[in-house]
């Protein structure tokens, strides 16, 4: 059987590998759809802080490695983030899952997947495009509740890829009046136009955080989800709210803060700036813990895309058959002016 694997996040190829004994709880899927995550996915391949500094979770701070101790090399590296798939055999103590289920799960994009029952979802009413939008979804879920968006609220959202457009639906469905989107990605502005973003803005084509102003009586949006780690886009969704708004910054980064400007307006508006990100593998529990917990937003998620409150398929853009894979990633990976998300199908 073959996985995506990369070394550089440039170039992408096959390589071959083989599943272990089924265990007890272990559940085979057959991979019939899959996706990357584009923006996290790119953050690794290209340096990430963990591979300059090492993360010390009782102090809570990244701390400089040994001298002894250089940074890793770069190793070959499975690519994908979501896949879904057909049950083609389960272990003997298996409940959940029969042959033949529907599900989906985390895992990089590969032929086929071997996993305890437990780390699958059923697919239920879902498409495909919807259950890999899932994980974006949740992101964009709890940055919105980390942002206390409430109806009648005005948003912007800075950063349109999968998550960013995600948090353009959800704005909407929990009633923000008017949402501005932007991204200076013409693909990635017509699909957040056809989500029903209220308005779409270049920010190469002029002053974003000044057409943010005047749409909104001159005064700014109140809640600002910045997802795209770019410092300039951090530096529009400070001016761009209101005396006193939120800024809610998802991404990892910016690396580069030099369009970052604290003297400006952060300095006399008084912006509260949070970090987003609730889960249990950095220890940060939900800002409503224990009322709510990742496994209750991410099925909140599930919930909005089953009732097509929120969906995913219009941002799988493009969709490349899985044989193909690797020569194009070469291509999207590198060009995210050509892709939102990365759909690989096998069917």
């Amino acid at each position: 059987m073959r996985k995506l694997v990369t070394t550089d996040g440039i170039e992408f190829h096959w390589s071959e590998y083989q599943l272990s004994s089924l265990d007890p709880l272990g559940v085979r899927v057959e991979v019939e759809f899959a996706a990357p995550k584009h923006g996290t996915e790119s953050h690794v391949f290209g340096g990430s802080v963990q591979q300059r500094k090492r993360w010390d979770p009782e102090l809570r701070l990244f701390l400089p490695r040994a001298e002894d101790a250089p940074a890793p090399a770069p190793q070959e590296r499975a690519v994908g983030n979501m896949v879904v798939g057909t049950v083609s055999q389960v272990g003997s103590q298996v409940t959940r899952y029969a042959a033949g289920d529907k599900v989906f799960g985390y895992g990089p994009i590969c032929e086929a997947h071997q996993m305890p029952e437990t780390h699958w979802r059923p697919l239920g009413n879902l498409s495909p495009q919807d259950a890999v939008s899932a994980d974006p979804g949740h992101v964009a879920f709890v940055a919105m509740r980390d942002g206390n968006v409430r109806i009648g609220d005005q948003v912007a959202v800075f950063g349109l890829g999968a998550i960013g457009l995600m948090a353009v639906q959800i704005a909407l469905a929990a009633g923000a009046e008017h949402v501005t989107a932007v991204d200076p990605i013409a693909l990635r502005r017509d699909c957040a136009k056809r989500l029903g973003a209220h308005q779409v803005l270049d920010p190469r084509a002029g002053d974003a955080a000044l057409a943010i102003k005047r749409a909104t009586a001159n005064k700014g949006v109140d809640v600002a989800i910045e997802t795209s780690g770019n410092s300039a886009a951090l530096n529009e969704a400070i001016r761009g709210i209101r005396q006193c708004g939120t800024v809610v910054h998802v991404p990892w980064g910016p690396k580069d803060a030099s369009q970052l400007h604290l003297d400006e307006e952060f300095h006399l508006n008084r912006p509260t700036i949070i970090g987003s990100q609730a889960w249990a593998g950095w220890g940060n529990p939900d800002r409503d813990y224990p009322l709510w917990d990742p496994e209750r937003a991410y099925q909140a998620v599930l919930s909005l895309l089953s009732r097509g409150v929120i969906s995913g398929q219009p941002i799988i853009d493009p969709l490349v058959d899985f044989e193909d894979a690797p020569m194009l990633f070469n291509t999207l990976f590198t060009n995210p002016a050509q892709a939102i998300k990365i759909g690989v199908s096998r069917q």
